[in-house]
């Protein structure tokens, strides 16, 4: 070899070694490959006590090979569930669920999207692998330290937490991305005669007798709403129209068909691990957008996730129009028990739930008499039943309403009464000094199978009729009694006392 040659060697190796120095280290930089990978596109949902949140996940599984990784689907929603509440949620849910993704559930519109990367090495992958494999039917159920209590009435205002989203629920934002709103979807049965298809959604349903219909509320909540509040504009504060970034409204109203109305219902009442149906009847007084609003104000404060249904009977939405009221709440009993009839054949194992205010506890504890009387088995679908300053004779419901719908195999009933109620006070005058359910005192109702709760210390408007819905306290109480079903002596830890009276035991909110 030429001398030129052997001493060119060196450099050569030198500038090799260079290059191989360069390519090992752009290997290293580039992210390491898994022998197999998979996509899941999923809808994920967190509840517990004043948390009920979803999301739209995408996650990617990484695994050594096929094998692996095809294992992991069977379980892909229960660990993408469990994966969201530990990275995004703070553990702060008490039940996780999982499903194949939905647009109608969980669209991009509804819930945040989210991406997520496992890979099947980490030993957070095997943790969450095998808490999701150990939890059944798409539940994880980590442990937590307990429902919070609930919020003083005179502690100001408690802003309802703004979830990422929920099943029912867009996020409408302005501008700069920042959340305004939130539109409740409130599936409507009434039998108030549509005014015209044309008129605006306060105005589509009157107070006259009307063929029962179907079909779709959509209800505004503000970012700024206040649990147990129902936002309305004010000629005090110079507000002259609803304004949805301020105040509850009724957005729109879309009628349906019977069966589509049914198959929405089940559809959300069953998605994300059964959350069930919950259903509100208005009392006197009450014109068909106040009650929608009501409904979606109830829904959004109880955190439900399920289908929110609202029964609005022909009110005329008149202070002078009781007796007027009084009618038609009779006359709406029949429809009443049709309504309840399809809640219950809805969808197999549903659970509903249903609150009744005023008056309204007439059409409803008459409606669903009825429906027991045709067919006892439907009363297994109703899982609680609230009613909330019931406008009912006490004599009556004491003899014939209550021995005929309580117990049995049937709801759990809570009966809310307060000796601060005005309105019942009138309606007591009215009818021959007879008492109301509705009111406490001596002659407060005490039953076997029936709930009652002295609500008499709870703050509330000038009336004292719609605490149900305006306290912070009631509303605390109806989480635990909606979303864990507790009996009033688990209930006693957070706001209520046991009372033990010669009439029997009942409960009352503790002095505040």
């Amino acid at each position: 070899m030429p001398t030129a040659a052997l001493h060119a060697i060196p450099g050569v190796l030198a500038a090799c070694a260079r290059l191989l120095l360069a390519v090992v280290a752009l290997v290293a930089a580039l992210p390491a490959a898994a022998a197999a990978s998979a996509t899941h596109e999923l809808c994920v949902r967190g509840s517990g006590i004043g948390f009920n949140r979803i999301a739209h996940l995408t996650l990617e599984v990484k695994g050594p090979d096929e094998a692996a990784v095809a294992a992991v689907a069977v379980i892909a929603p229960r660990l993408g569930a469990t994966l969201v509440n530990r990275r995004h949620w703070n553990g702060e849910a008490a039940e996780v669920f999982g499903a194949p993704y939905d647009a109608e559930l969980c669209g991009e519109a509804v819930a945040p999207a989210l991406a997520a990367t496992l890979d099947l090495g980490e030993a957070e992958a095997r943790e969450l692998a095998a808490s999701a494999t150990r939890s059944g039917g798409g539940t994880t159920k980590p442990p937590t330290a307990g429902p919070a209590a609930p919020a003083k009435p005179n502690a100001g205002c408690k802003r309802a937490a703004q979830p990422a989203g929920a099943p029912d629920d867009d996020l409408v934002r302005d501008a700069q991305g920042n959340v305004q709103y939130r539109v409740v979807r409130v599936h409507y049965a009434t039998n108030r005669k549509e005014t015209a298809a044309t008129a605006a959604p306060d105005e589509r349903f009157g107070g006259d007798r009307g063929p029962l219909a179907f079909g779709v509320a959509e209800v505004t909540v503000p970012r700024s709403h206040c649990i147990g509040a129902l936002e309305a504009p004010s000629i005090l504060r110079l507000e002259f129209r609803a304004d949805p970034a301020r105040h509850v409204v009724l957005a729109g109203v879309k009628p349906l068909t019977h069966d589509a109305w049914r198959a929405e219902i089940a559809k959300r009442a069953t998605g994300l691990g059964n959350p069930g149906i919950l259903a509100f009847i208005h009392g006197y007084n009450v014109r068909f957008a106040d009650a929608a609003r009501r409904a979606g104000q109830l829904a959004n404060d109880l955190g439900f996730a399920g289908s929110t249904v609202l029964f609005s009977w022909p009110s005329r939405g008149g202070l002078v129009e009781y007796t007027v009221d009084e009618q038609a709440a009779e006359w709406s009993i029949t429809d009443m028990k049709d309504v309840l009839a399809s809640l219950a054949t809805v969808a197999p194992g549903v659970p509903v739930y249903v609150i009744a205010h005023s008056m309204g506890n007439r059409v409803l504890a008459r409606g669903f008499k009825a429906l027991i009387d045709e067919d006892a088995t439907k009363r297994r679908a109703f899982k609680q039943i609230v009613m909330a300053a019931p406008d009912i004779d006490a004599d009556v419901f004491r003899r014939e309403i209550g021995p005929a719908i309580l117990g049995r195999g049937g709801p759990r009933v809570t009966l809310y009464a307060s000796s601060n109620d005005k309105a019942l006070v009138a309606s007591r005058n009215l009818h021959g000094g007879y008492k109301r359910l509705g009111e406490s005192g001596d002659a407060i109702v005490v039953m076997r199978d029936l709930d009652t709760v002295d609500a008499s210390m709870v703050s509330t408007e000038f009336l004292g009729h719609s605490y149900f819905g305006d306290s912070s306290t009631v509303m605390s109480d109806l989480i635990y009694v909606i979303q864990q079903s507790l009996p009033p002596q688990e209930r006693t830890r957070f706001a209520l006392e046991p009372v033990r009276a010669a009439m029997g035991l009942y409960w009352r909110f503790k002095t505040q």
